[in-house]
């Protein structure tokens, strides 16, 4: 058994910012700051991480209570967000997805900085949820490694003995590092934020400019034994 471990945005979609919008709803609401602040970069890092870093932006104390508080404000206030500035699904997706799909030997997973709610909301907005069968969500960790190592422990639970390889699929160069933590193979792409110059460093096994070259993608994913299968 073969598991890929896809990231969500910028790798999979983008909300053409709707998170943020969100977040800034969403502590404005919850804890009466007018004019929130919540210009931090996102890519690479897990939401609760995330949740931390703006709570203290705005002056409101990161205890694991108000965190609690923004998250599910956040959460509630998301869908909304998502259905009115809409986002896109990248290049090759959905071809992608369903050419992997038909592959009995493989493990299509979801492994997201985003709490598992908000993704879970993403790809059914996009109508690819069907299409992947597990999420590992940045809800309990601050650093994206030690998520990569615990969707690495849920791999074992799920395989046991069965597991042969897993591939980390991102955009940015936290991806790629974490699938190194991991043992893993790694494809980046230079759909989100990070460019193929900004990539490079990290040493992903492969660097592409997107996921629309189906066949290549495929070659690289799939070897030819499970295509055999």
């Amino acid at each position: 058994m073969r598991v890929l471990l896809f990231d969500i945005d910028g790798t999979l979609l983008t909300t053409a910012g709707g998170g943020n919008r969100a977040l800034r709803q969403a502590i404005g609401e919850e804890f009466a700051v007018e004019n929130p602040d919540t210009e931090i970069s996102f890519s690479g890092r897990t939401d609760r991480s995330l949740m931390v870093e703006l709570l203290q932006r705005n002056r409101v104390s990161p205890t694991e209570n108000n965190c609690g508080r923004l998250r599910r404000r956040y959460g509630a206030l998301f869908g909304a967000e998502l259905r009115r500035t809409g986002g896109t699904l990248l290049p090759g997706i959905v071809p992608l997805l369903q050419a992997l799909n038909a592959i009995p030997s493989l493990d299509i997973a979801v492994m997201t900085g985003n709490f598992p709610e908000t993704a879970t909301q993403k790809l059914e907005h996009f109508e690819i949820r069907r299409w992947v069968r597990w999420i590992i969500g940045g809800d309990l960790d601050a650093h994206r490694d030690d998520m990569a190592r615990r969707a690495a422990m849920m791999v074992a639970r799920r395989h046991g003995d069965a597991h042969q390889e897993t591939i980390v699929i991102g955009d940015t160069p936290a991806d790629v590092l974490c699938g190194r933590a991991i043992g893993a193979k790694t494809l980046a792409v230079s759909t989100g934020e990070f460019s193929r110059e900004q990539l490079a460093p990290a040493e992903p096994t492969l660097l592409l400019d997107d996921l629309s070259d189906t066949e290549r993608v495929m070659r690289f994913l799939v070897d030819d034994e499970l295509l055999a299968d």
